[in-house]
């Protein structure tokens, strides 16, 4: 079942001057129900890095499903609990999520996945991302079942 997991995460940090938004090419129209999810999968993002940069990791833990992995080149975390502790680590060492673009997003039924890029300070140093997330409806919200994030290579 892990494997199949790496290809899900994008934990959308959005930033607070740069409003979390899709990229869609000129032209390109969506359903009224792909709206829907894109508006609610965007409004996990944005309390996700809200609560990330408020440095509260249950909050940051809270829209993953009970079952939800979060991937990364450090670690392989399973459940919510040790999803806080990770990110609970990330936030002592300092930094906020800076922005995100969503680049793209689909939806088929109970399930949707977005992809896109982020900025973070870590350090004091901008580190430049990438992100792939699989959120699940589950009692009417969207969570996230599985969170993937790369840091791309730096200048």
């Amino acid at each position: 079942m892990r494997g199949r997991i790496v290809f899900a995460a994008l934990l959308y940090m959005g930033a607070a001057p740069t409003p979390v938004a899709p990229v869609r090419a000129e032209g390109q129209r969506q359903s009224d129900a792909a709206s829907a999810t894109d508006q609610a999968v965007l409004k996990v993002a944005e309390e996700w890095k809200a609560a990330y940069n408020a440095k509260d990791a249950a909050a940051v833990a809270a829209p993953y499903t009970a079952d939800a992995y979060y991937v990364s080149a450090h670690v392989v975390a399973h459940g919510r609990p040790e999803i806080q502790a990770y990110f609970q680590r990330g936030i002592d060492a300092g930094g906020p999520i800076d922005t995100i673009q969503i680049l793209a997003s689909s939806q088929s039924g109970e399930l949707a996945y977005t992809v896109g890029t982020y900025e973070a300070t870590n350090a004091g140093q901008k580190v430049r991302g990438r992100n792939v997330v699989v959120v699940r409806k589950v009692g009417g919200r969207w969570l996230m079942a599985a969170h993937e994030s790369v840091v791309a290579d730096q200048p």
